[in-house]
């Protein structure tokens, strides 16, 4: 009979326990993933090259491991200015303030300035200006088109 309680109450915790963790998952699945595919399906309904991973980890986390990019350095403010983030701060998606989803078309005549600007506009310009000038002034990280975008596979 004793054998029977403990067997009860070992049973009873081990659901507790589990139920716990599954709520605790739950509310993990709010947190930024590490590892991610950039498909953005808002922005382009097909992509026509590979799709991007990107790592947070990868880029958050200090030398040599990492890269040691504060959150801010790509999450911005509407002047392009880094935000003060922790890990777990909500931020907006790029699509808030880089609308546009077509790919940009520089306009005959204009002035390299007023294109690089004008990119910005648009969701495809916004991540390629943040992540490949980033890339070329820290000096790591890919920046030719095959390095991000991997070749697609034949179907």
């Amino acid at each position: 009979m004793k054998n029977k309680r403990i067997f009860l109450l070992l049973a009873i915790v081990g659901v507790a326990m589990f139920l716990f963790g599954a709520s605790i998952n739950a509310a993990e699945s709010d947190a930024v993933k590490d590892v991610f595919e950039m498909n953005n399906t808002d922005a382009f309904a097909k992509h026509k090259k590979g799709l991007c991973t990107f790592s947070h980890k990868k880029h958050s986390i200090a030398a040599p491991d990492g890269y040691g990019v504060a959150c801010g350095e790509c999450h911005h403010d509407k002047d392009g200015k880094p935000l003060e983030l922790k890990e777990d701060d909500a931020v907006q998606g790029c699509l808030e303030c880089h609308d546009k989803t077509e790919k940009p078309k520089k306009p005959k005549g204009m002035a390299k300035a007023d294109w690089k600007k004008m990119k910005l506009e648009y969701y495809y310009g916004a991540m390629h200006a943040n992540c490949v000038d980033c890339h070329k002034s820290g000096g790591a990280g890919p920046v030719k088109c095959s390095e991000c975008h991997p070749k697609k596979a034949k179907k």
